[in-house]
């Protein structure tokens, strides 16, 4: 078995070492990069799958105003709302907690 070593970061402009909790490089105060989570990488993902299905909904809705060849108003409205709501909860949700 072999021990994981954790190595310091380095900076990605000089290559100095740096701590954890530090922001910007000691040397050539240059911004460290934060490395997101995977779920923070997924709520993304989704808050932007979910805003160009509402979009594409809402288009949808326009259209069957004046057009029959897609689905009701009625079920085009009902989605719209519906995904309306469920992506300002993904967004809340996406956002950190001590906000």
């Amino acid at each position: 078995m072999q021990a994981r070593l954790e190595t310091m970061p380095a900076c990605r402009n000089c290559g100095g070492r740096l701590c954890k909790g530090e922001t910007k490089c000691f040397t050539c105060e240059a911004p460290v990069n934060e490395q997101k989570s995977n779920r923070e990488v997924n709520m993304g993902r989704l808050r932007v799958g979910l805003t160009i299905a509402f979009f594409v909904c809402l288009g949808l809705t326009i259209a069957s105003i004046f057009m029959d060849v897609g689905p009701s108003f009625v079920k085009c409205a009902a989605a719209t709302v519906i995904l309306h709501f469920v992506k300002e909860s993904a967004v809340q949700m996406s956002e950190p907690k001590g906000s």
